[in-house]
């Protein structure tokens, strides 16, 4: 299993990287040209491996890495490497190497495989290369210098990969954590043989949504910390690029539900795994960031849509728009920025360090975690249902909150439930938010309507036009309370499998 930390860097700051204190001279500069292989239709790609032929040092390696997982930025993947005597692959020296996995073997044995295996893109990269042993770690640290090419399209590489020779994984992050202190790094989930299948594809960054999440029904909790966690780490980390990089409205949506779903399962944990409080509170941070430029998002693509659609909603609608749609854009630039710097960056990797070193720390089954929590978490969402009312606002919104994560955790734990009560359940919450969540847009749009004409006085007219629409439609049209609370008291917890 290979074990690596991936880390991004602008081309300026190589020379401060090959003079760093910490890593002194290269152990060895190395030429690296490798072209990657697959089928016209991506079978490889299809069950979660990557092939590539590359040259080094006068001879011609192979290798296949496969399944395993990534991690705020830790790459942890299936690999078979060995010397064959062409520039192509060689199947069955590779079959020799899998031994008796059946899942990666049945993955070679497609009919045709060895015919229709071709060149897709290439990797061209300068290694220089460190190895290094760090508070009983041995750590190879390689700093990549090239490009990716398919046919006529390149992009550029420029990034550091730390690779675990040897100790524990946590050492990766404690090492980084200590680059940053002097160069600009980003971590980056995407592997070289990922990038290189984008530009096959030519299908962009699409937003990513959450994975469901699959525990036995034996697991411990040091086994449900790492992998809820993890989960959520990656919802939030696949759709990063896309959030710097587009403007897809969906993608800095799933992004923010990641950072929600991640609060809530630290806040699920926090009675045997506290979280530390500087780690919270930049973890509340970026869903500040995320939060602020969704708001506008929402309030310019779905909340001022109901004005345009009502008579007399074109009262100066042309102009407001423009204007949310300028703010909805610097809010979007500013979480892309946020994105971007050192502090996400150092939240990455902390938390990344935190998870793999408290997991080992815990004891007890998750199952038994899982009944107990969701069991508060039931009495809780009750609690709050019998206490809205119509004349405190925030007594709809505390009780929204409780169904979400009610909501969330029931995810995390879904596989240890069964199916009918847990769909039924999750379905009457869902709808909870939906319902309650809907009426708090109308709160917020009305809150951003007031910032604005602040911002920009001449169309206060049109303004102020909008905000009476919504508070009108807010009374006209009110959550029903009362039919939502005995809804939720009728709902029945789901038994365990």
């Amino acid at each position: 299993m290979e074990v690596e930390l991936k880390l991004l860097l602008a081309p300026e700051h190589n020379e401060q990287v090959q003079q760093h204190p910490l890593l002194g001279a290269p152990t060895r500069v190395q030429q690296l040209t490798a072209r990657y292989f697959d089928t016209p239709d991506l079978h490889l790609l299809r069950h979660g491996a990557g092939l590539r032929v590359r040259k080094v040092d006068g001879e011609w390696i192979q290798t296949m890495k496969a399944g395993g997982s990534v991690q705020s930025g830790l790459h942890s993947r299936n690999e078979w490497e060995g010397v064959v005597d062409r520039s192509w692959p060689r199947l069955g020296k590779l079959r020799k190497l899998i031994g008796d996995d059946p899942q990666w073997l049945a993955v070679l044995d497609e009919t045709n495989l060895k015919e229709r295996l071709e060149p897709l893109f290439l990797v061209d990269v300068q290694r220089h290369v460190w190895d290094l042993e760090i508070d009983g770690n041995r750590i190879e640290v390689a700093l990549d210098v090239g490009h990716i090419e398919r046919k006529a399209q390149r992009v550029p590489v420029n990034e550091i990969e730390l690779e675990l020779k040897d100790g524990d994984p946590a050492g990766l992050y404690a090492f980084a954590l200590q680059l940053l202190e002097d160069i600009p790094l980003r971590i980056s989930n995407v592997n070289k043989a990922q990038r290189g299948y984008l530009l096959v594809r030519d299908t962009g960054q699409a937003p990513f949504r959450a994975k469901a999440l699959e525990l036995d029904a034996d697991a411990t909790l040091s086994e449900a910390l790492p992998a809820v966690l993890g989960n959520c780490l990656e919802h939030i980390q696949r759709n990063e690029l896309a959030v710097i990089d587009s403007d897809d409205p969906e993608t800095l949506h799933q992004m923010r539900v990641g950072v929600r779903r991640l609060r809530s399962a630290i806040k699920l944990f926090d009675a045997v795994a506290p979280c530390p409080p500087a780690l919270q509170e930049d973890i509340s941070w970026l869903g500040t960031m995320l939060g602020a430029a969704r708001d506008w998002d929402v309030m310019l693509t779905s909340t001022l849509q109901h004005i345009d659609a009502s008579p007399g909603g074109q009262h100066g609608l042309m102009e407001l728009q423009s204007l949310a749609q300028q703010t909805a854009q610097a809010k979007r630039r500013k979480a892309a920025q946020a994105l971007l710097s050192p502090r996400y960056t150092r939240l990455m990797l902390t938390l990344g360090s935190w998870m793999l070193q408290t997991a080992p720390l815990l004891n007890g089954s998750a199952a038994q975690f899982s009944r107990q929590t969701m069991q508060q978490l039931h009495k809780s969402l009750l609690k709050r249902a019998a206490r809205m009312n119509d004349g405190d606002p925030a007594s709809a919104h505390r009780t929204r909150i409780a169904a979400k994560r009610g909501r969330y955790a029931l995810e995390f734990f879904h596989s240890l439930y069964r199916d009918k009560g847990t769909r039924t359940y999750l379905k009457a919450l869902s709808a909870t938010q939906e319902e309650l969540g809907q009426h708090n847009d109308l709160v917020v749009a009305s809150r951003l309507l007031q910032e604005l004409a602040q911002q920009h006085p001449p169309a206060d007219g049109a303004i102020q036009f909008a905000r009476g629409y919504l508070v009108a439609q807010q009374l006209m049209q009110p959550a029903d309370l009362n039919a939502i609370s005995s809804r939720l008291h009728a709902l029945r917890l789901p038994h365990m499998r």
